[in-house]
């Protein structure tokens, strides 16, 4: 029996329908009658039930490949959020099994990944000491992958992008991640507007992709809050996410690895050579 899935949103102010029609048009999605005088519109796609009320986008059906891509797209349109136990349950359509990487070499499963330079080129060694390019297919599930605050900040994944590696890889952009940046000094804020249009770009060039998911969570109000909440909160998204997380600070990489969360390691020094290293191997 196939499994059977439940989501419901809450709709803000800035949701428009005509983003929804866009996105379940591309699911060849056929609208129906409601059924009720509470319903706005309704529409079916692929066995699942679309219903729009006044306040509340709902989502039922079964749950096979084609609807877990739809409802992931739904979760992208701007306006729809989620409270903590939808969003879990929209997590919980994402693989669960530990997602280990592996070498292609020896076979071994392994959680970390470390970079080094080495002249004018970055190096990644896995934890069995064979290296790595950071290419795709790289996990057991997946090659999705959650850069924290402090690697956004340094532009890290767009310019290993431009140098080759996590092409074809999936980026995870938290709603966590924008809705902080307003605590962020100017300088930091401006860092990762900067990283996150030059990964839309490599996106449009078809290098990547960007995927942004709702937490449902609600994130700190002050400075000192989320400098407390920050490292917990990223790690738990890239457990529910089933994400690699992608770090350069020391601590988060132990926590990760202490919790079985695989993790690729960009020491400071790593960062702060990189963009050196891009200057000179780009045009």
């Amino acid at each position: 029996m196939a499994e059977q899935l439940t989501i419901t949103w809450q709709v803000s102010s800035n949701f428009a329908v005509n983003a929804l029609e866009d996105t379940l048009a591309g699911h060849s999605a056929v609208e129906a009658k409601p059924t009720s005088k509470y319903q706005l519109k309704v529409w079916k796609a692929n066995g699942l039930v679309i219903t729009l009320f006044e306040k509340n986008l709902v989502v039922q059906g079964c749950l096979n490949d084609n609807t877990r891509r739809l409802v992931q797209n739904i979760a992208e349109i701007k306006g729809l959020s989620l409270d903590h136990k939808n969003a879990e349950r929209l997590a919980g359509i994402l693989p669960k099994r530990q997602n280990a990487i592996l070498c292609p070499k020896c076979g071994q499963p392994f959680f970390m990944i470390e970079a080094s330079i080495a002249g004018l080129d970055v190096l990644f060694t896995r934890e069995c000491g064979h290296a790595d390019r950071i290419r795709p297919p790289m996990m057991m599930l997946n090659s999705r992958v959650l850069p924290d605050i402090s690697v956004l900040v340094s532009k890290a994944i767009s310019r290993l992008a431009e140098l080759g590696h996590f092409v074809g890889f999936e980026i995870l952009i938290p709603d966590f991640v924008l809705n902080v940046l307003d605590l962020l000094g100017s300088a930091q804020k401006e860092a990762v507007s900067i990283e996150l249009g030059s990964l839309r770009r490599l996106e449009q060039d078809g290098k990547l992709k960007i995927t942004s998911y709702k937490d449902g969570v609600r994130s700190p109000t002050t400075k000192e809050e989320f400098q407390a909440e920050e490292d917990n909160r990223i790690l738990d998204i890239a457990h529910l996410t089933n994400s690699i997380l992608v770090t350069s600070d020391k601590n988060q990489r132990d926590k990760a690895l202490i919790g079985g969360r695989p993790t690729i390691y960009l020491p400071g020094e790593v960062l702060g050579r990189l963009r050196i290293v891009e200057e000179v191997r780009t045009p």
